[in-house]
């Protein structure tokens, strides 16, 4: 099985700050009082389009944080820290990457490899029981693919 998705996470008044801005964005309610929400094309869009700018980054890991992606979620997290995490596997093997932002600044990343999204998560706040790991705890499996 596969997973694939780019999605915005964060305890939920911070998610909610962030998708308040974008009539396209919805919020996934997550476990530990966290929220998703998913980075689809048309909210990729929207942002991209309201930016209008020539895109600055650096090369990065992340495939959509462009810098319009980056001032949206910089302005947005600042009731609590954002993480925006990418995942693309299939049968087992695959990447995941990510960045943390709180107060308006990147404060980790892009950053990538195995263990990222889940140092992200902690980071946020989120905990585990033994034997799982916070995807596992916030029930990340569920969501392997962006909705259309």
């Amino acid at each position: 099985m596969g997973h694939q998705i780019q999605a915005v996470i964060g305890k939920r008044e911070a998610v909610q700050v962030f998708a308040d801005c974008w009539v396209r964005a919805e919020i996934v309610d997550l476990p530990q009082d966290c929220g998703l929400v998913f980075l689809t094309d048309a909210l990729f869009d929207d942002i991209t389009e309201l930016f209008d700018e020539p895109d600055r980054e650096e090369p990065s890991p992340l495939t959509l944080f462009t810098s319009a992606i980056r001032w949206a979620l910089e302005g947005s997290a600042w009731p609590g820290p954002l993480a925006y995490i990418e995942t693309d596997y299939a049968g087992g093997y695959g990447t995941q990457a990510g960045v943390l932002l709180e107060r308006g600044l990147i404060i980790q990343g892009p950053v990538e490899g195995e263990g990222t999204v889940n140092c992200l998560l902690r980071a946020i706040g989120v905990w585990h029981r033994p034997g799982e790991d916070e995807f596992d705890a916030l029930g990340l499996g569920r969501y392997r693919h962006m909705p259309e």
